[in-house]
C-alpha cells in the first residue's frame, strides 16, 4: 500500500511543472493586453480631419504636436508587436493615441478661429493698401520720379494683385505673405513720392508771388499774359488780369523743378517773355512762341550749380524753349517746351504779341488743395 502511494505521489510531482505551466499560460492568456485598434483608428481619423480643416496651416503647433503624438503611438505599437504576444503592454500606445486625438480636435477649433481672424486681418490690409494705391495714382503717377521708386511701386502693385488672387482662392497664408510684401513696397514708394512733392511745393510762396505780380502787371497795363501751371498741365491766357482761355499742356518729361541745363528734359520756371513768333515753316511744331530762356536768374543758378559741382562742367545751359503746337498727346514728352494742340496753339498765337509775359510755375494752388484723397 505504501509502495503504491509513493508511486502515485512521484507521478504527481513529475506532472506538476506541466500543470503549473499550463495554469500560468492560461492566466497570461486571459489577462493579456488587447491591441488598441480602436484608439489608433480614432487618432488617425482625427488627424485626417484636422488636416482637412487646414489645421496644419492655421493651428500649426497643435497639429504638429498631434502628429508627433500619433507617430509615438505607432512607434510603441510596433515595439510591443515585436514582443511575445503574452508580454505585450499597450499603455503607452493608448496614452499617445488619446493625446493625438485630443490635440487634433483642439487644432480643428483653433484653426477655425485663427483662419477667421486671419481672413479679417488680410481683408483689412487689402483695403488699406488699395486706398494707398488710389491716392498714389491720383497724386503721384504723373509726376517724374526716380526709376527705382517707380520700379519699387510697380513690384508692389504686382504683389498686391497676387495677394488679392490668393485671398479669393482662400489661400490666406499666401495672401498674408504677399500683402505684407506689397504693403512694404507701396508704403515706401508712397513715402518717397510724397517727399518729392512736398519738397517741390516748398516753392509755392515764390510761385504765388510770381503769378500775382504777373496778373497785376496785366491789369495795370491792359495786356495779355500767359500763366503755365505745370502741375495742372494748364496754359492760361489772361487779359487785363482776367482769365480768357485755359489750354491743356504737355510738358518736358522731367518737368518737376526749374530747368538746370540742356538735355535734362525739364520745363523751366520763372518769368519770361515772348521774343519771337514762328509760323509758315519756321517751327517744326505747327506754330511756336519762343521765350527768353535762359533769363538772368537761370544763368546765375546755372553758374552757381557748376561751381558747386551739381552740374558737370561740360554741360551747357541750353535755349530754344517754346510754347508750340503738336501737343494734346496726354503725356509729357517734350525736351522742356510747353506743347498745346494745334487748334489751341492757333488761338494763343493770334492773341500774344512779341513781348507777352510768360510766367511758368509749379502750381497755382497749394498742395493742400491739390492732394486728392478718396
Amino acid at each position: 500500500m505504501k509502495r503504491r502511494l509513493k508511486k502515485k505521489f512521484r507521478r504527481i510531482l513529475i506532472l506538476s511543472p506541466i500543470a503549473i505551466f499550463l495554469i500560468v499560460f492560461a492566466i497570461l492568456f486571459l489577462t493579456k493586453d488587447k491591441p488598441p485598434v480602436e484608439e489608433i483608428k480614432n487618432a488617425r481619423e482625427s488627424l485626417s480631419a484636422a488636416k482637412a480643416a487646414h489645421a496644419h496651416k492655421y493651428s500649426k503647433n497643435l497639429y504638429n504636436n498631434a502628429s508627433i503624438a500619433y507617430d509615438s503611438a505607432m512607434h510603441y505599437w510596433n515595439a510591443e508587436n515585436n514582443k511575445f504576444f503574452l508580454f505585450r503592454k499597450y499603455d503607452k500606445v493608448r496614452s499617445f493615441a488619446s493625446k493625438s486625438e485630443r490635440l487634433s480636435r483642439s487644432s480643428i477649433g483653433q484653426a477655425d478661429s485663427n483662419s477667421k481672424n486671419l481672413k479679417k486681418e488680410v481683408e483689412q490690409k487689402i483695403q488699406k493698401i488699395q486706398k494707398k494705391i488710389t491716392i498714389y495714382q491720383a497724386n503721384f503717377e504723373n509726376i517724374p520720379q526716380i526709376d527705382d521708386i517707380r520700379k519699387q511701386y510697380n513690384k508692389g502693385r504686382i504683389l498686391f494683385g497676387e495677394a488679392k488672387l490668393a485671398f479669393q482662392k482662400s489661400d490666406l497664408i499666401k495672401a498674408q505673405q504677399k500683402i505684407d510684401l506689397s504693403s512694404a513696397l507701396i508704403e515706401k514708394s508712397y513715402s518717397q513720392a510724397n517727399k518729392i512733392l512736398v519738397n517741390y511745393f516748398d516753392n509755392y510762396s515764390k510761385w504765388q508771388r510770381l503769378v500775382n505780380n504777373t496778373l497785376e502787371h496785366s491789369r495795370t497795363n491792359s495786356t495779355y499774359c500767359i500763366i503755365v501751371d505745370k502741375f495742372a498741365r494748364e496754359c492760361k491766357l489772361y487779359f487785363k488780369g482776367t482769365l480768357k482761355e485755359n489750354f491743356e499742356a504737355d510738358l518736358g518729361k522731367n518737368w518737376i523743378g526749374a530747368k538746370n541745363h540742356q538735355g535734362d528734359f525739364m520745363t523751366p520756371e520763372g518769368v519770361y517773355r515772348v521774343i519771337d513768333k514762328k509760323e509758315n515753316g519756321r517751327s517744326r511744331y505747327h506754330k511756336a512762341l519762343l521765350i527768353n530762356y535762359p533769363n538772368e536768374e537761370d544763368k546765375a543758378r546755372f553758374s552757381q550749380n557748376k561751381k558747386n559741382g551739381t552740374i558737370p562742367s561740360r554741360k551747357r545751359i541750353g535755349d530754344l524753349i517754346e510754347i508750340h503746337g503738336n501737343g494734346g498727346q496726354g503725356a509729357d514728352w517734350t525736351q522742356g517746351c510747353i506743347a498745346l494742340s494745334n487748334s489751341d496753339m492757333d488761338r494763343l498765337y493770334a492773341r500774344c504779341p512779341v513781348g507777352t509775359t510768360v510766367t511758368i510755375v509749379g502750381s497755382c494752388k497749394p498742395l493742400s488743395e491739390i492732394m486728392k484723397l478718396p
